[in-house]
């Protein structure tokens, strides 16, 4: 890009950055905003209808930590003693060594309700004592409540029908209260979103946005639902493993939806139809300092993307092109459609595209000014001159599709930049496969719409973003791989290795190292593969070990992507968890010795010998 392009980038990028309080997701969001057109209509993917559960025989096992939390129990229990019709519930408080009132209010609660007094004798993590307290628990259905949770209605009966009718993992809407704020906040469950700034996928608590008419008063699917108040079946639960015990105050509940769906093929379903208020924070202030609590959040995240990383990634591109409705972003992909302005086909598609399949669609022109595609999610270009390197504030996770039109100009010398090809008919499509190297696909009769629907999701299901690095010298073996690679329908780039910069985008799925990266950051969530004679001891924890690829690409590549797809699948699968034990018999009198005895991996993180 000329240096006069990249100045206006970097300054467009400021610009837009301190606008937003220098928060990159929320100068995305205003973007959106701007751009969104008003009267959306509600998404219905998703939405399901549950019958309210009678009281059945079934005993419900609720769970709540806590620490020097009593006044905020007192009003829990307060809140439960006003609004709760389930006659048979187990309520566990894991006391993490409070001295406060948190033994007088439970003594007081002990005469409505039957709760048991767990003192371990010391703090643990979140998921440690959720384990535990779920292991000696003796109801059918686990319901994990934080201590600054109040009830505003009857919630049990619904979350009993939901946890039998759908077997997943249940939620309702939270209605988040700030200290200082005015009103409320709701939460309806989960989501993922881009976060370009730190090259990741981020999962954010999900208030309804202009799409979520249905989702914001009705049971629906939800990526995950927030852990502050969670229920499951109890056997399914011990089955999975319960929570992953890595993390320390931070994604143990998406952790726990991520293994579900990829272990058991559980959903997650958020109960928006019934409401409690979450004083947010509440704990978790008083639990750290500030600097601590960034230290935990810090390690959580290493855990959860070494984990999770790679199928988050992989997930989140299928549930924004709607390919996935468990994983719904609350919005429809934002499209960019390059073409010249008397382009009347590109027009028509534009229109079409932004009432099914966009958000919104925008045309944009060759021109300077039209090369900003700062936000948008998909770039569907008719114009055969352009290469996308002369855009502007170009998202990494951006797909790119060619439009291919008869008598267009030669494609070949910015074809590569591209994700996926189109052309306009089954003839045409068949000779610019031939022409170009790669595979062509028809837009025919279906209309652009289907096609995109069909064409985005086969790309994203099955197959691959690769980047190729070398460095000086290996160009030739680099291109060579890169072009087997599109040839096969994958996603190939060749970027540039300039000193100790490792050029590895969060797009990509898979690195082919044809030289060692050094000393250099890299990313968990990728597949590496080692194209060169790895040296044996090397630190470096390469995924598929590939020696060099010699004179034969394409010979070396078939053995190399079996490789690969197997390890896709196992990272799709993710980590496989060992069952807990079923303790429920268990005497109480030996609970907190059996506490005591099982080690905590994130002792040394709380300060805790």
């Amino acid at each position: 890009m000329p240096l006069f392009s990249r100045a206006v980038e970097a300054i467009e990028t400021a610009v837009r950055l301190a606008a937003a309080g220098f928060r990159p997701t929320v100068a995305l969001e205003r973007f959106l905003a701007a751009r969104r057109p008003a009267g959306l209509p509600a998404d219905r993917t998703g939405i399901i209808a549950l019958e309210t559960a009678a009281p059945p025989p079934v005993r419900v096992s609720v769970v709540i930590l806590t620490l020097n939390g009593g006044e905020m129990l007192r009003a829990l229990f307060a809140s439960l003693a006003a609004f709760n019709t389930w006659p048979d519930l187990e309520i566990i408080v894991v006391d993490h060594g409070s001295d406060d009132a948190t033994d007088d209010v439970l003594r007081a609660a002990a005469a409505r309700f039957h709760i048991r007094h767990v003192k371990p004798g010391r703090n643990h993590s979140f998921s440690f004592s959720c384990n535990r307290a779920a292991q000696i628990a003796r109801g059918d259905i686990l319901l994990f409540l934080n201590n600054d949770i109040e009830l505003t209605e009857d919630i049990v009966p619904r979350i009993v029908a939901g946890v039998r009718q759908t077997d997943g993992l249940v939620g309702i809407r939270l209605m988040h209260k700030l200290a200082g704020a005015k009103a409320p906040r709701p939460q309806i469950g989960v989501r993922f979103r881009w976060n370009l700034w730190q090259r990741r996928i981020a999962a954010y608590d999900a208030t309804p946005g202009p799409r979520d008419g249905l989702r914001a008063g009705h049971p629906c699917h939800m990526p995950i639902v927030t852990g502050a108040v969670l229920a499951c079946d109890r056997a399914q639960f011990l089955k999975m493993g319960g929570f992953c015990e890595d993390y320390l105050y931070a994604y143990e509940d998406v952790d726990l939806g991520l293994k579900a769906a990829a272990r058991f093929d559980l959903p997650s379903v958020a109960l928006n139809d019934v409401s409690a208020l979450h004083l947010m924070g509440a704990t978790r202030i008083k639990r750290a300092n500030l600097a601590r609590r960034r230290r935990w959040h810090r390690h959580s995240l290493r855990a959860l993307r070494a984990r999770f990383g790679y199928r988050i990634r992989r997930l989140a591109w299928l549930g924004l092109f709607g390919a996935d409705e468990r994983f719904d972003w609350g919005r429809r992909p934002a499209v960019a459609v390059l073409a010249e302005r008397t382009d009347e086909a590109a027009n028509r598609v534009a229109r079409e595209l932004a009432v099914e399949f966009a958000e919104f669609a925008d045309i944009k022109t060759g021109g300077f000014m039209h090369r900003n595609l700062f936000g948008y999610d998909l770039i569907l270009s008719r114009l055969s001159g352009l290469p996308l390197a002369c855009a502007r504030n170009l998202s990494p996770m951006a797909l790119s599709i060619a439009w291919i039109r008869a008598g267009d100009g030669d494609w070949r010398a910015s074809v590569d930049a591209y994700d996926i090809l189109l052309a306009d008919d089954a003839e045409l499509a068949s000779r610019m496969t031939a022409h170009l190297g790669r595979p062509v696909i028809a837009l025919g009769e279906r209309g652009m719409d289907e096609t995109l629907h069909a064409a985005v999701s086969d790309f994203l299901r099955r197959r691959l973003r690769f980047a190729v690095l070398s460095r000086k010298g290996q160009n030739a073996a680099a291109a060579a791989i890169s072009a087997a690679l599109r040839a096969a329908g994958h996603a190939a780039r060749t970027p540039a290795r300039a000193g100790g910069r490792r050029p590895v985008s969060m797009r990509d799925d898979v690195v082919i190292w044809l030289a060692p990266p050094g000393e250099a950051k890299w990313p968990v969530d990728a597949i590496h593969v080692a194209a060169f004679d790895a040296v044996p001891g090397d630190s470096f924890p390469y995924d598929v070990q590939a020696g060099p690829p010699g004179g034969n690409v394409e010979a070396w590549l078939g053995p190399v992507l079996a490789e690969i797809g197997d390890c896709d699948a196992r990272r799709m699968a993710g980590p496989e968890d060992l069952p807990l034990e079923d303790l429920r018999h268990l005497d109480d009198g030996a609970v907190v010795p059996f506490w005591r005895g099982r080690p905590d991996p994130t002792a040394h993180l709380t300060g805790a010998s």
